[in-house]
């Protein structure tokens, strides 16, 4: 199932033109298919004409010329599945499930691709303020939690003024309780946001994209250093790098060293 991009994506591209940049136009049937929403509906067409290596392209296209958005992703991660690039496809859907946290569609596919990955790996369990404070942090789109600190912020300055410039009674009250209300929420979504980029959106995570991958215990391709191995859609986190090598934590703890090549960054 492919998507077209949602709207909120349209309105953060009336109000922040600079955040969507337009993608060279693609030829299609010797004509040609427009700016983006074009190459998304050249994409679209071609997953449902089960082209998906057509569909493939014309994404990558738009992704490339650096537009991005949940439902790009999430359409690449389909395509991919279809093609059976189990890799890319995991990637493309951690990728979509960055930007949109709670969207149940992304989530369900992810599982579905991740239910097909070789290794099963059980997670550490986590302290549960942890885990409310990453649901917290997590519960709106990045864009939707972005133009809410962005419109607060406004709000807020905006009562200020009205506040420090009334000459009544009656406009400096209400601006008095807008400059609180907005204030208020502008430091609970401003605070989640740097959580969010910050404590909880800090660390990097991968995607295994090789068949199999051999995590030794240090920076070197001796096979002797092998302390297991991982295989294709595995995720992971970036703890270090150190040239071409990137030291990697697994969801049970496990640590070791693999080439950085093999790894996708969400």
């Amino acid at each position: 199932m492919m998507r077209a991009v949602k709207t909120a994506v349209l309105v953060a591209a009336l109000f922040f033109p600079g955040l969507v940049a337009s993608p060279v136009l693609a030829q299609e049937g010797g004509e040609s298919s427009g700016s983006w929403e074009g190459l998304m509906a050249t994409g679209n067409a071609r997953y449902q004409a089960n082209d998906f290596p057509g569909a493939l392209e014309a994404y990558e296209t738009v992704l490339q010329a650096g537009f991005e958005s949940p439902d790009l992703h999430y359409n690449l991660g389909n395509a991919y599945f279809k093609t059976g690039s189990l890799g890319n496809s995991i990637l493309s859907y951690e990728r979509a499930l960055r930007l949109d946290p709670g969207d149940p569609d992304i989530r369900a596919n992810l599982d579905l691709a991740r239910s097909l990955t070789a290794d099963e790996i059980e997670p550490l369990p986590r302290f549960w303020v942890l885990s409310v404070l990453s649901w917290w942090t997590n519960l709106l789109p990045r864009g939707a939690l972005l133009l809410t600190v962005v419109l607060t912020y406004t709000l807020a300055a905006a009562s200020l003024c009205i506040r420090i410039l009334s000459r009544s009674a009656t406009p400096a009250r209400v601006g008095t309780w807008l400059l609180v209300g907005s204030g208020v929420v502008f430091l609970l979504f401003g605070a989640t946001l740097l959580g969010r980029d910050g404590v909880f959106g800090g660390a990097d995570w991968g995607i295994v994209m090789a068949e199999e991958v051999s995590v030794r215990s240090a920076p070197a391709a001796e096979d002797d250093l092998t302390l297991f191995r991982i295989h294709e859609g595995t995720k992971v986190r970036l703890d270090q790098e150190m040239e071409l090598w990137s030291e990697i934590v697994l969801e049970d703890g496990r640590v070791g060293w693999v080439p950085s090549d093999v790894l996708g960054i969400i």
